[in-house]
Formats: C-alpha cells, sequence, structure tokens
C-alpha cells in the first residue's frame, strides 16, 4: 500500500466538483486545513457510496450496497484517500474490493491485510478467500471462523460449506447445519437452500423430504432460484408433497423470470402442456425473451464469491 499523502492530484481535484473552488480561496494554513478535511470527508463519502458491500454488517447505512461487479475505477482513488486520511479500516476494506474489482488482486490483499489487522469482519472473509486461493485451507477456514464469530453472515455461510464440504478442517455436517442455520437466521437465502439440499439428497443426514421442503420454500420465498426449480420438480413428480403441476409451474416461472434457464424450458414445457396459458407474442413475463448462454448460472452451494 503507498505511504500516507495529504496532495491532491489533478484527478482528484477534477472528481471534488465544487471543491476546487476552496482551493483557489485558501489565504492560510487553517483554511487550507480546513479545505483538506472538506475534501477528505467528501472522498469518505465517495468510499462508503461507491464501495459499500451487501456482506459488511460495518458498513455505513446511509448508502445502498454495491456488488463488487458495479465498483468502479473511481472507488479506488476515493477508498485509498479515505483510509489514507482515517486509518479507518472500513476504508482499508472497501479499498481492497475497488482494487480487486479493477484487477489488483497483491494490492486488495495488502488492503484486506491491513483491514483484518484491526479486526474488521468483512474484511477476514475476503482475505480468507484469496488465502484459500492461494492453496492454504487451513488458514481460509481460521479467518471464517474468526469473522464468524463477529457476527459476518457470509462468513457463517462459508464456514457451513467448509464443515459440509472438509475444506480446511474435517467434515462435520452437525456443525455444517449450524452455520448454515445461523446464516439463514440472518436472512441469508443460499444458507437455507443448502440445509433443504442436505436434508433433500439424504447423503450426509437421513433424508426428510418435509424439512427439506420447508427450507426450499424460505430460500424462495427470498428469492433463491435453485429452491425454486426444487421446489417445481417435487410439485412436478409429487416427492414429498401432493404433486401439483399447477404450482409446479408457478416455481419454474419464477426462476425464468429470475433468469434461469431450466425454469425457462420447464415453463414452456408446461405452457405447451396448457396447464398454463401459452405466450402471447410478447411473451410471459419475460420467459420467452431470456438471453442466458452456458455458465451464466451457477450453483450457490461453493464458498461464496465476495472478495
Amino acid at each position: 500500500m503507498k505511504s500516507r499523502t495529504l496532495k491532491v492530484n489533478k484527478g482528484f481535484a477534477i472528481t471534488t466538483g465544487a471543491a476546487v473552488a476552496l482551493l483557489a480561496l485558501t489565504v492560510s494554513p487553517d483554511a487550507a486545513e480546513r479545505n483538506n478535511l472538506l475534501l477528505a470527508s467528501a472522498q469518505q463519502g465517495d468510499c462508503d457510496r461507491l464501495a459499500g458491500s451487501p456482506y459488511d454488517q460495518q458498513r455505513n447505512g446511509d448508502f445502498a450496497p454495491v456488488n463488487i461487479a458495479d465498483i468502479g475505477n473511481q472507488a479506488v482513488q476515493a477508498c485509498r484517500i479515505a483510509f489514507d486520511t482515517t486509518g479507518n479500516p472500513r476504508f482499508a476494506y472497501q479499498l481492497g474490493r475497488a482494487l480487486n474489482s479493477v484487477d489488483q488482486p497483491d494490492q486488495a490483499m495488502n488492503a484486506y491485510s491491513t483491514a483484518v489487522k484491526d479486526g474488521y469482519a468483512a474484511a477476514m472473509v475476503n482475505y480468507g478467500m484469496l488465502m484459500g486461493r492461494l492453496g492454504d485451507d487451513k488458514a481460509e477456514f481460521a479467518y471464517y471462523q474468526q469473522a464468524a464469530d463477529s457476527g459476518n453472515t457470509l462468513a457463517a455461510y462459508n464456514l457451513g460449506v467448509a464443515y459440509r464440504d472438509g475444506l480446511g478442517t474435517q467434515p462435520d455436517v452437525d456443525k455444517a447445519l449450524q452455520w448454515f442455520e445461523k446464516a439463514a437466521a440472518d436472512g441469508d437465502d443460499t444458507a437455507a437452500f443448502n440445509i433443504g439440499a442436505i436434508y433433500d439428497e439424504g447423503q450426509l443426514v437421513q433424508a426428510d423430504d418435509q424439512t427439506a421442503i420447508a427450507w426450499y420454500d424460505l430460500a424462495a420465498q427470498r428469492g433463491n432460484t435453485d429452491a425454486m426449480i426444487n421446489l417445481g420438480i417435487m410439485y412436478e413428480t409429487g416427492e414429498g408433497i401432493a404433486a401439483n403441476a399447477e404450482k409446479a409451474a408457478e416455481m419454474y416461472r419464477q426462476a425464468a423470470e429470475k433468469g434461469d434457464m431450466f425454469g425457462a424450458s420447464k415453463y414452456m414445457q408446461f405452457q405447451e402442456l396448457g396447464v398454463v396459458p401459452a405466450p402471447n407474442h410478447q411473451g410471459v413475463e419475460g420467459v420467452s425473451s431470456l438471453v442466458l448462454k452456458q455458465g451464466d448460472v451457477e450453483a450457490p452451494a461453493k464458498i461464496g464469491s465476495e472478495i
């Protein structure tokens, strides 16, 4: 990470808009210091606005969270200045996200490491993921454990995956379910889906269709497409529940509207069978206008993807 500095380069001045005028009015060291503080404050707000994570329970709630794929180049400068002028680990973490989004993983790891040293839970999750990519599963697991103990939902989900699959630890389905349930209680739809899948598949515990359906239903209500698909299949085949073609079609329709290719295909099959009305020329609820390609949909059973 670069050394701390209060210099304002030309690009920074341009992004601050009206604040440039303040520099022109500088007449004393005190005024210069106030102007720098104003500029730094603006960058702190920009960093929170441009790089706050949906997986960070400590983010600035005045701004909507930003998915990492939607972070732009402007966030790197804003977060670097925000951290350099405050030393706040939140800004170091968000700088890491911004650097990762512009394909600078080494610098991102340094930023995450800085936030981790200050005990920032969300940074522990991302740093753990990077350690896992470097082949250190035990370190990855340890960071998830520390972050989960601090209340981070994504870390709790990742611990569930780690205990289920034996990543950096011995497999333990009871602990996997415990952490999945913790994440689900915090609102995580993928954790709820994975609990349903464990009881549905019956490989790690005794199969229990009723428990699987309950968790799938919760995940589907939260918008999880995989849960919608599995519920659709269970309604279609009568697995653990009375067969109901209309409800199956509804589950497939909901998944299709969220971009699921399998759901779209199944829903159109039900249209052809006359279970639901055939589409008009404009398509039904967007189902016939899907433009997904192979690889667009990924099963959510893996370690969370936030970096």
